[in-house]
């Protein structure tokens, strides 16, 4: 349909969009899932977390990581606040947050427990082995249960999406992460999602996945192999030299390097990330 001329200068006058980001952060993955979704166009830059541009320092001195978010000059950090930014700056466009506030509280209540539990629990699994490693397996189960009996008996029951019909804020996050539960699985040979354990979040798993925005912001399973196979080595490492593997998971769980695909662990390794 052709613009008017209002419609172009309005266009054109809109401050444009760059997202500072990594290839593998699951939580840029976030931010350019969402707008995918929201069909804004966007500027990216690819940072590398082992040597940190003097743009991303300058634009998040507080937490010094990525993704971060430019609109017209301002910078926005940490991911989640990101996208309940852009749910406020664009409303019209595909609503990532329900209009009841109490569904939009209970859509913000499991963002945070998929970054205060299910994250750091999947993170511990991949930086562990032996008995530490069975401890985390028994949480990420236990984490996975909680959201499997939403998914069956609570708020989200029902739905082919936790946003209804359509993916919203909490399936933005959880997905931009569960991905590389798949991942997990093939490098530690440790079965995390068991599809008859928690045949809903299977089945919600493979409808994101299938999801054509999902699709283009998702790196290729084999590069993320590749790194999540570096990564790894790396953090049993750091255990093996005392860190132990809470410490090890903790570190990681910042941010992450462009590559970890050769053995020895890469510069700037407490700077390395398992995204969930």
């Amino acid at each position: 349909m052709e613009k008017t001329p209002v419609e172009n200068a309005t266009q054109q006058a809109a401050p444009p969009l760059k997202l500072l980001g990594s290839w593998a952060s699951s939580y840029t993955h976030r931010v350019q899932l969402a707008l995918r979704l929201k069909g804004l166009e966007f500027d990216y830059a690819e940072e590398d977390l082992g040597n940190k541009s003097d743009e991303l320092l300058r634009l998040n001195p507080v937490y010094k990581k990525v993704p971060v978010l430019v609109h017209g000059g301002r910078a926005l950090a940490e991911s989640v606040i990101i996208l309940q930014y852009l749910d406020d700056a664009w409303p019209e466009s595909r609503p990532l947050l329900p209009s009841d506030p109490f569904d939009r509280a209970l859509a913000r209540f499991w963002c945070h427990f998929a970054d205060d539990k299910l994250g750091p629990a999947v993170g511990a699994v991949f930086a562990s082995t032996g008995a530490d490693q069975e401890a985390a397996v028994r949480q990420v189960h236990e984490n996975l249960a909680l959201v499997e009996a939403e998914l069956r008996d609570g708020a989200f029951r029902g739905r082919r999406f936790f946003g209804g019909d359509e993916v919203g804020l909490l399936d933005v996050v959880l997905g931009c992460g569960s991905y590389w539960l798949a991942v997990f699985e093939e490098v530690t040979g440790v079965r995390l999602v068991d599809a008859d354990a928690f045949p809903l979040f299977h089945a919600w798993l493979r409808d994101f996945e299938a999801l054509d925005e999902a699709r283009e912001t998702i790196p290729a399973v084999d590069r993320l192999l590749e790194y999540a196979r570096g990564v790894r080595h790396m953090l049993l490492g750091l255990a093996g030299a005392g860190a132990g593997p809470a410490a090890a998971s903790a570190s990681a769980a910042a941010e992450a390097p462009a590559a970890a695909a050769a053995p020895a662990p890469p510069a700037g390794a407490a700077d390395i990330a398992v995204d969930i």
